[in-house]
């Protein structure tokens, strides 16, 4: 009971809801397999999944740009049958597939959403971190949960007793090791810099001087490759390479068991994300402006933010006028059916683009928080919460930046050899890292004089 009165309701309730921020790569699943469809098809010069449609009164059939066949590919998956192979390893067979979309509930929890919230409540001054779980070690801890994600495939190679799953969980194993030693190499500099191993302390570092991108340039490309690696993505999928192993550690699965090793494929790259953009890109830090003056000037800045969204708004809007007017100059059959599923699109867009900019004036005529004065950096609730918004918002754009930087990876560059990955890895990226940090590190001597 004293742990519980300890904290106040809204100091409970915070730190609750913010459990929430795992399930945000479930959700990120949601956009990233429509994303790379519709990716895929752009860079193909093709339109991508146009097919499956549910119908809605008046607006007609309704593909929703192509997620309404996403849906139907995950309830075929859904309901689809589940077996194992004669001779197969059962109960590693079928936990194997549960191993890297489990650990997408915990690598979200170190990492930070939003900047510590400090404000005055109850007459007592509040403090929440950002993250779920506020460690000194959180970037050592984020490691230790993505690596254990290598054990779903090492573990379903084994266990499905067939030698092109085998080998694919070999060369799974291999990988994950080369390129985990390159991303701890290659990161080193920045902590050098940020002299901690804490992600809050090293993106506010980057919010107090500068990007990690601009502090170290050749640490974020190495970085970076070696993060791609770590995902298994295209150029680095030798593990289930279709021309040599069939489809690698997952040959013998299907239905959801296959679903599973796919979701948590994309959740990895999601957790990736927000740990690059975290890195590099300043995390949840808006570009240019200290958290101290947007808390400031939080009225402006909520509605600057209604107002980007509006612009974005309008830009879809602009989009789906330009489409239908190359769609009534065409001489497509089925034109008809889709401007009246366009009329959807542009009445959805339309008011949201009207709530936003109402919602901006409203912010910038009527929102002026007041500042509490009982301490320095002490802020009512409401600038916390509209702080926490903003940053939470910036760090999902960065990381949906990222996102598409995997996706448009995978469609250009064609599959390395296997020697060839083991070799960028061991003999390049690993050599680049090693001499970054020494360079860094007598610079930071030379500079910081400790």
């Amino acid at each position: 009971m004293d742990i519980i009165e300890s904290k106040s309701w809204v100091e409970w309730l915070i730190t609750i809801a913010k459990f929430a921020f795992c399930f945000v790569p479930v959700l990120y699943i949601l956009l990233l397999i429509p994303m790379e469809r519709r990716g895929a098809g752009f860079m193909q010069d093709r339109q991508g999944p146009n097919r499956s449609y549910i119908k809605v009164p008046y607006f007609g059939k309704i593909r929703l740009l192509g997620y309404v066949q996403n849906m139907c590919d995950g309830a075929k998956l859904f309901f689809k049958e589940m077996f194992a192979p004669k001779g197969a390893s059962k109960f590693l067979y079928y936990v194997a597939p549960a191993i890297p979309f489990a650990i997408v509930f915990l690598s979200p929890c170190v990492i930070p959403w939003f900047g510590p919230m400090v404000f005055e409540w109850g007459g007592k001054v509040v403090t929440i971190s950002g993250s779920i779980l506020d460690s000194e070690v959180g970037i050592l801890l984020l490691f230790g949960f993505s690596s254990l994600s290598a054990y779903g495939a090492v573990l379903a190679g084994w266990a499905s007793k067939s030698k092109y799953s085998y080998l694919g969980s070999l060369r799974t194993s291999a990988m994950t090791i080369s390129y985990e030693v390159c991303q701890g190499l290659s990161m080193m500099g920045l902590l050098v810099l940020a002299g901690s191993f804490s992600l809050t302390d090293i993106v506010s570092w980057q919010e107090h001087h500068v990007w990690g991108i601009v502090a170290q340039p050749v640490a974020f490309f190495c970085f970076l490759i070696a993060t791609i690696a770590e995902t298994g993505r295209a150029p680095f999928d030798v593990a289930e390479g279709e021309p040599e192993l069939v489809a690698g550690y997952h040959t013998e699965y299907g239905a959801m068991q296959f679903g599973l090793f796919y979701m948590g494929e994309y959740s990895h790259i999601c957790i990736s994300s927000f740990l690059v953009a975290t890195l590099f890109l300043g995390g949840y830090s808006v570009p240019f402006v200290t958290t101290e003056t947007m808390q400031a000037h939080m009225g402006g800045s909520l509605a600057i933010l209604c107002w980007v969204l509006a612009f974005l708004g309008l830009a879809f809007l602009h989009m789906m006028h330009r489409y239908s007017k190359k769609l009534r100059a065409s001489s497509q059959s089925n034109k008809m059916v889709i401007l009246q599923e366009y009329k959807l699109y542009k009445l959805v867009a339309g008011i949201a683009t009207v709530v936003f900019i109402a919602a901006g004036v409203a912010s910038w005529m009527f929102y002026t928080p007041e500042i509490a004065h009982t301490a320095a950096g002490v802020n009512t609730i409401g600038t916390a919460l509209g702080t926490a918004v903003i940053h939470l918002l910036v760090l999902v754009v960065k990381s949906v930046f990222f996102c598409w930087v995997w996706i448009w990876v995978r469609w250009t560059l064609p599959r390395f050899r296997y020697d060839h990955v083991m070799n960028l890895g061991w003999k390049i990226i690993l050599n680049i890292a090693i001499l970054n940090l020494v360079v860094t590190a007598v610079v930071a001597k030379l500079v910081g004089g400790n």
